[in-house]
């Protein structure tokens, strides 16, 4: 399979996703509006989700997948089946262990993760309930990214992404049936979060089947690769997953906000992701494989041309849609999430948040670029550190500027803390001296640069003529801003055909997943 159709096939379902997610949010906005119910339930949701991102997204492949595919390459079908089954098996302990614990300690992890929370408040025990409803899909997110993974070592990338898409459809139907006997909608969605953890891994190992493994518990002695594994994946989850660890920290920090806080961040989060994974985390997932077998090869000259082929198509996207998402932020999150309980004091208070969490946007994907090298050098340590460093700095921004710029400092803090990172891992790129980047990348990625401003100027300017219709709200503000956008859009890729940024494309198309 070539690798842009890679890209397409985990893009495309993950946009469906994303959109799936949108109507989920929105739903949510109108129904829960900005309040105790919402702020618990955002908190609870990305609690448990927050290991899925880490491991499904992040650590998990980059860890499982070299060790998987290398042992079924060299060894044989039968020993990458074994290698996975043992896997499995000290998933199984280690998430079952996981469960007892935090079951046992739930109240205490709870103030720990949102210590500006009062423990003797209605909200807090509102969080301590959903939290214990949506926990279990701790264990499901670690499991379901073991079967993600052995299905995209041999290259089927579309169920993984396609199964994530139970989650979004169980919870919009939860929204939509209501409260039941429970005090509040909330708690049919954290309900619906449980179930979608179960049916999720439920698909996984169906298809891991059909493609021919037999994967199941193994307690023979563990192989070298499976030790390896779990050594990786402990430090990979904090470099390739940092984005996420520093959004925890930053709901750990909201807590100590007024309550709608953490639900202006958790909204205008979602909208801020959309970008990333559509083509962003779909490109990473498919560019590792590939990489991975040209630095085993030792073909430097191809995994060079695989780097920079990568890092292009990161800005190609990420650099308008920062443009737009800054430039547009208040109508973007009026027209996604003003209406019902979402009022537009709620938008005008959110906006901000947008924008400020989309100015890291190029950042987070050049580091997703560089974190994919290091581990295709089965080198963790380097995006261990660079994480380190990204959760530091997130820290120090976050104490700095949320006196002042309340969530939306905590929201510039996470953004300022990817470029942190991502300055930290380009710098360290110099030890692979054959796969550093180049002169004629840095002038390839300086002209998509030079084109989104051109695009962010074309907005500014017609912000000028949209301005009263972005007043309006309603059905005036939407036309307007679909507008606003489509001329955008339409210019940034005139001047990114006069200006050749869109030429890799045609490399692309030729290297293969």
């Amino acid at each position: 399979m070539s690798l842009i159709k890679t890209v397409v096939t985990v893009g495309g379902w993950t946009l469906v996703y994303r959109v799936s997610g949108f109507i989920r949010d929105i739903a949510q906005s109108s129904i829960l509006g900005a309040g105790i119910f919402s702020d618990a339930f955002s908190l609870a949701f990305k609690f448990a989700n927050i290991l899925r991102k880490l491991f499904a997204e992040g650590s998990f492949n980059a860890s499982f997948l070299p060790i998987f595919a290398g042992a079924l390459k060299d060894k044989g079908h039968d020993e990458a089946q074994k290698i996975a089954s043992q896997v499995l098996t000290w998933l199984v302990f280690l998430v079952s262990f996981l469960m007892i614990i935090c079951l046992m300690c739930f109240r205490n992890i709870m103030q720990a993760y949102a210590p500006g929370i009062d423990p003797l408040s209605e909200k807090f025990e509102h969080l301590i309930s959903l939290g214990r409803i949506c926990s279990p899909y701790i264990a499901a997110s670690f499991l379901a990214a073991l079967f993600a993974g052995i299905l995209n070592t041999v290259n089927r990338f579309a169920m993984p992404a396609a199964a994530q898409l139970i989650l979004n459809v169980l919870v919009i139907m939860a929204l939509f049936i209501g409260p039941l006997w429970f005090p509040s909608t909330a708690y049919t969605m954290a309900w619906a979060t449980f179930l979608g953890g179960v049916l999720q891994v439920a698909v996984l190992w169906i298809n891991v089947k059909l493609c021919g493994f037999s994967i199941g518990l193994d307690l023979s002695s563990m192989k070298e690769e499976v030790k390896l594994f779990f050594k990786k994946l402990v430090s990979g989850a904090v470099g390739a997953g940092v984005w996420q660890l520093n959004v925890i920290i930053d709901f750990v920090i909201l807590s100590f906000l007024p309550t709608v806080a953490v639900s202006y961040f958790y909204y205008t989060d979602h909208v801020n992701q959309f970008p990333l994974g559509i083509l962003g985390i779909a490109f990473s997932t498919a560019l590792l494989p590939p990489l991975t077998r040209a630095i085993h090869a030792k073909d430097h000259v191809g995994a060079r041309k695989q780097i920079s082929l990568g890092l292009q198509f990161a800005f190609i996207f990420t650099f308008p849609a920062a443009v737009v998402l800054i430039s547009l932020c208040e109508p973007i999150t009026g027209a996604i999430y003003g209406r019902g309980n979402f009022g537009p004091e709620h938008v005008t208070a959110a906006a901000p948040a947008l924008a400020a969490l989309a100015f890291g946007l190029p950042a987070y994907m050049a580091t997703k670029v560089f974190s994919t090298t290091f581990f295709a050098n089965k080198d963790t340590r380097t995006p261990l550190n660079g994480g380190l460093v990204s959760i530091v700095t997130n820290l120090l921004f976050a104490v700095l500027l949320m006196p002042c710029m309340k969530h939306t400092g905590i929201a510039l803090a996470t953004s300022l803390s990817a470029w942190c990172n991502g300055l930290y891992l380009l710098i360290s790129m110099k030890k692979f001296a054959a796969l550093r980047i180049d002169s004629k990348t840095a002038k390839e990625c300086m002209n998509q640069v030079l084109v989104s401003a051109l695009m962010l100027l074309s907005i500014v300017v017609m912000n000028v003529i949209a301005e009263p219709y972005y007043l309006n709200s309603g059905m005036d503000r939407n036309i307007a801003l679909l507008v606003v956008v489509a001329v955008s859009c339409a210019i940034f890729y005139g001047a990114g055909r006069l200006f050749k940024a869109f030429d890799f494309l045609n490399e692309l198309k030729s290297l293969r997943s």
